[in-house]
Parts: structure tokens; C-alpha cells; sequence
């Protein structure tokens, strides 16, 4: 028995090696002791105050290779269904195919503008961080619903229906509307490497088919991105026929110039997004409301960073429409280190619309946090949360009440 034992010990360990098998989970919780916001019920009595929380991530990841690494492949199993799954085959060091995806995308080019930003606790409903990925609220989402209109300035009651509805003011409050996401969807991805300084990458959504399943609406779903790496920093140029942060916006594509560059203790990254407007279509009607669209997006992206103190900040816009109006989505995160266990960042941020006529529109966030544990390591995160919907004189866009939403949330998370 202790031969067989040990026979398969170390046939675990042979196969371990051939294969190089990576295996690995998180499990990230929250709970909200306390949470309310300003409004009122049909009464007129002040909401009451409640409570609630969740499991955030319940996830395996997995990844293999063989034949010394020509071919391999990675899985995500995301609270018991599969989130994400792609095999590749790399026959030379210079070129390498990947079918499937990746739902947190290949060849992102956001460095410290977008998860980078707050990093682990925005995965756990403690840092709020609008406009990174899909979800409620200003800059947080092209699928937003708000129904944000422009006011006619001949009418302040009425409202200009330019095709500024809540998908497109989110859009544009959108900070990989600037930052390139990367390529997300399911399909065919090549990447092409003639030289170290250079890189070819080419995604192809034959799975997800965004724009539509004909061939035509394939290849103009797209990504093709030229990635250069110098000693004075990565300058990465990309067209993304996907661009999921411009969706409903009337976004047909878009073409980013991205510089990200560290010096001493200073990164940097700067954006430049130019967006072309997608005919409106029936048939497609989650992408490209009309044939309008906020061409110009600028960004910037600083971190500086100690043993002891740091700060990040970024700043997008979006401008340049038909209707004239500026988009600017701000935040700033300083943090320090109160030991060697703990440290505590006070994140903030606004947003603000301002037509060329009519009242400048603006939302806020205050969320301050600590942590404790290690960035990457097993973490204890508490926090509070303040922010507002984007507003003017206590109204919405669209003339309803707006709301200042709080939150006292806590969370754990655990990676093994």
C-alpha cells in the first residue's frame, strides 16, 4: 500500500510538472451594517434605514500548459457557473492564437484609470469607483437607465430629446471611454510579436457576434491594436469596433492613443480616444441609439507612490457633440500607512455634465476606507460610503428628486 501510495505521489508531481497546472480561488464577502439615502416615501417620511450584504466572488481559476508551453489554456468558474474559458496554441515564440475569452479583457490599456484605481476593494462593494465597469450610476455604465436628457434652454421644462438618453450620459461619464477596456468578447484572438519592442494584436468576436452574427458585422466588431514598448514607456494605438463603453451612445467604434510611463516613484498615463458616430439600427438596438455621438476623449492618470504615502488621481472628458457639452469624471485617492498591518485611503470623486446652454449638472462621492492585511494577502476592509446621483438644485436630469445614497460596508476577502 505504501509503494502504491507513493507511486502516485509522485506520478502527481510528474504530471504536475508536464502539464503545469496552476489552480487557485477567492472568495470576497460584504456586508452593509448600515445603509439609507435622502429620499422620501409616498408619505413623505424619510426612507428607513437598512442593511444587507452578499458574496461578491466565489471563484476558481485554473490554467495549464503542455508541450512545453505550445499549448495551454485557462478557466474561470465564477459562483458555480462558467465566467470564462479560453485555450491557445503558441507553435513559436512570436506568434500565438487564443480561441475563446476573457471577460476582464486582453490588452487593456487603462493602467491606474480603471481597476487599477481602487484595485481590490472595488471587487467587494467597498470603493466606489464609477465608471470602470457595468453597473448603476453615473459613469458606471453604458446600460444605465436614468434617462438623462439635455434641458431645452428655450424651455427649461422640457427636455431636448438629442439622443442623450441615460445610456449615453453614462457612456460618456465613462472613463474607458477614454481608456481602452481591451477586448472582452468571446472568439478568435491573435497574438503577433516580430520583434520584443512590438506587438500585433488582433481579436475577432465570432462567439459573442456584439454588432450582429453576419460576417460583415464580425469584422466590424474588431479589435486591432499595434502595442510598442520603449525604455521611456508603452504607447499602444487601437481601433475597437466593440467598444463596450460606448454602447447606446451611438458609438460606431473608436480609436485610442494610449502613453503609460513610470518615473521614479511617478506613473503616468495619458488617453486619447476618438469615437465615430453608428448609424442608428432597429435591429441592433443595444448598440448605436443614433447617429450622433461625443467624438473627443481626453484622460490622464497619475499615481505616486512611497513606502508610506501615495496618491492617484485621474480625470476623463468626453466633448466635441453636436450638443457642445463637456463630460468630466474626477477622482482622487490618497492613502498612507498607519503600520505595518494597516492603511487607510480616502477616495473621492466628482462628475459633471455641462451643456453649452443650461444648468452644469454635477455628482460627488466621498468614501473613505482601511485595510487590513496586505494588498494582495488575505484583507479586512472597512469603509463608508457617500454619493450623490448627478444633479442640479436637488433634481435629476429629468426632473425627479435626486438622492444622496450612504452606506457603512464591511468585507473580507481571501485568495487561495
Amino acid at each position: 500500500m505504501k509503494k502504491l501510495i507513493a507511486i502516485a505521489v509522485v506520478f502527481v508531481l510528474v504530471a504536475g510538472a508536464a502539464f503545469a497546472v496552476d489552480l487557485g480561488g477567492a472568495v470576497f464577502g460584504h456586508v452593509n451594517v448600515l445603509e439609507g439615502n435622502s429620499g422620501k416615501d409616498a408619505a413623505g417620511d424619510a426612507n428607513p434605514i437598512t442593511a444587507s450584504g452578499g458574496i461578491d466572488r466565489a471563484r476558481i481559476d485554473g490554467s495549464g500548459e503542455v508541450a512545453d508551453g505550445a499549448f495551454g489554456g485557462y478557466i474561470r468558474i465564477d459562483s458555480g457557473d462558467l465566467a470564462d474559458a479560453y485555450a491557445f496554441w503558441k507553435p513559436i515564440d512570436q506568434f500565438k492564437l487564443i480561441i475563446g475569452g476573457f471577460s476582464d479583457a486582453f490588452w487593456g490599456k487603462d493602467g491606474v484609470t480603471g481597476w487599477g484605481f481602487n484595485q481590490m476593494p472595488n471587487d467587494s462593494g467597498i470603493a466606489t469607483n464609477p465608471g470602470i465597469w457595468c453597473g448603476g450610476g453615473w459613469g458606471s455604465s453604458v446600460y444605465s437607465d436614468q434617462g438623462y436628457k439635455i434641458p431645452d434652454p428655450d424651455d427649461p421644462s422640457k427636455f431636448l430629446d438629442k439622443n442623450h438618453n441615460g445610456d449615453s450620459w453614462a457612456a460618456y461619464l465613462h472613463n474607458r471611454y477614454v481608456f481602452l477596456e481591451g477586448f472582452q468578447y468571446k472568439g478568435l484572438s491573435l497574438e503577433i510579436k516580430p520583434l520584443d519592442m512590438l506587438s500585433i494584436n488582433i481579436g475577432i468576436p465570432f462567439m459573442d457576434a456584439p454588432r450582429g452574427n453576419e460576417f460583415g458585422d464580425i469584422l466590424q466588431a474588431s479589435l486591432a491594436q499595434i502595442d510598442l514598448n520603449f525604455d521611456f514607456g508603452n504607447i499602444a494605438l487601437t481601433y475597437d469596433g466593440a467598444n463596450r463603453a460606448g454602447m447606446k451612445a451611438g458609438d460606431g467604434g473608436a480609436f485610442y492613443v494610449y502613453y503609460g510611463g513610470s518615473f521614479g516613484a511617478l506613473g503616468l498615463d495619458l488617453g486619447f480616444a476618438l469615437h465615430f458616430a453608428g448609424a442608428a439600427d432597429a435591429d441592433r438596438p443595444k448598440w448605436g441609439a443614433s447617429d450622433a455621438v461625443q467624438p473627443i476623449g481626453l484622460g490622464l492618470g497619475l499615481k505616486f507612490a512611497t513606502d508610506s504615502f501615495g496618491v492617484k488621481f485621474r480625470v476623463t472628458a468626453a466633448l466635441g457633440g453636436d450638443d457642445e457639452a463637456t463630460y468630466v469624471n474626477a477622482s482622487l485617492l490618497p492613502y498612507f500607512a498607519i503600520n505595518d498591518n494597516i492603511s487607510a485611503f480616502l477616495n473621492a470623486g466628482i462628475g459633471m455634465v455641462a451643456p453649452s446652454d443650461g444648468d452644469t449638472y454635477s455628482g460627488f462621492y466621498v468614501n473613505p476606507y482601511l485595510r487590513v492585511g496586505a494588498e494582495w494577502g488575505p484583507t479586512f476592509y472597512f469603509g463608508f460610503r457617500l454619493e450623490s446621483s448627478l444633479s442640479y438644485d436637488g433634481k435629476f436630469l429629468d426632473g425627479s428628486d435626486s438622492f444622496v445614497n450612504w452606506s457603512v460596508p464591511i468585507s473580507l476577502m481571501v485568495s487561495f
